[in-house]
């Protein structure tokens, strides 16, 4: 009998990097990170990239909710053998694709080894098949929220202008940098009433990383409360869909373009965000 765990490093070792993966996230709950996920997802999509959404939000189906989607089969099912995450994709508006969560990735660490195999078998193959994956983590700092957000390329941390999210917000930076030092983090303040608020945000929110964690903190953008935002949630459609000319949506599709004008950092050799995952979950060498 073949040696799983053998067997697994090897298609580590084996897998190449493709898709650019962002983890969006945040310090605590309320400030939007499910809605600026999908939003910012289809703004990527508009460009003409494929773009896979991962909901890896504890099974609660946030994204799905959000667009209105209901899919028989989830993570779980992948878990189980039954179905290969390709098999679970979903087709999403604004030409996006929807990997349907399930409260099992929350104990991914603690399953089998035929179990994990299947998931990290099924990321590695949305690597292969996709130019962003956009991943809707859990809010604050749980181990699994921490587990994604360390292992995608970039991380896309959202925050209001509220202290209380400006405080988890750092707490999220630093339990996060404690697991990855060199991981990349982007800042997306959301509900500002202006540019210039978002900007004090990030002045403030910067000083403090760079001084107590020697961090440099990168500032993607903002998005403008508006009304719209709540009314698209009410009808189950992303603004950006719904009220494509609303400020939100303008803030939305200048933060994808952002992204889309910045290198992914391919030049600098380093592994791919399933080799990564896998390493934080203790399934695959560090060689």
């Amino acid at each position: 009998m073949l040696d799983q765990a053998h067997n697994l490093r090897e298609v580590v070792r084996n897998t190449q990097r493709s898709a650019r993966v962002f983890a969006v996230t945040s310090g605590k709950g309320g400030v939007g990170k499910t809605s600026t996920t999908v939003n910012l997802a289809i703004a990527l999509a508009a460009a003409g990239k494929r773009v896979i959404v991962l909901d890896a939000d504890l099974g609660l189906a946030n994204v799905e909710v959000l667009i209105g989607l209901n899919s028989f089969y989830n993570v779980q099912h992948v878990i189980d053998g039954e179905k290969t995450i390709m098999d679970i994709l979903v087709q999403g508006p604004g030409g996006i694709e929807v990997v349907p969560g399930t409260s099992g990735l929350a104990k991914l660490a603690d399953l089998g080894p035929k179990a994990r195999q299947n998931v990290l078998d099924g990321l590695s193959e949305l690597q292969e098949n996709a130019d962003f994956i956009v991943v809707d983590t859990m809010a604050g700092i749980g181990q699994n929220a921490v587990a994604f957000a360390a292992a995608a390329d970039e991380v896309l941390l959202v925050t209001t202008p509220e202290p209380s999210a400006i405080v988890d917000a750092y707490a999220t930076i630093k339990t996060i940098n404690a697991v990855r030092e060199d991981a990349v983090f982007r800042l997306i303040v959301n509900m500002v009433v202006s540019a210039q608020q978002a900007l004090a945000v990030t002045t403030n929110l910067s000083r403090v990383t760079q001084r107590y964690l020697g961090l440099r903190l990168s500032y993607l953008g903002h998005v403008l409360r508006d009304p719209h935002v709540a009314q698209a949630v009410m009808q189950s459609n992303p603004f950006v869909l719904q009220f494509p000319n609303a400020p939100a949506a303008k803030c939305i599709h200048d933060l994808a373009a952002r992204l889309l004008r910045q290198r992914a950092e391919a030049e600098r050799p380093r592994p791919g965000f399933f080799r990564r995952f896998a390493q934080n979950l203790g399934l695959a060498s560090n060689g």
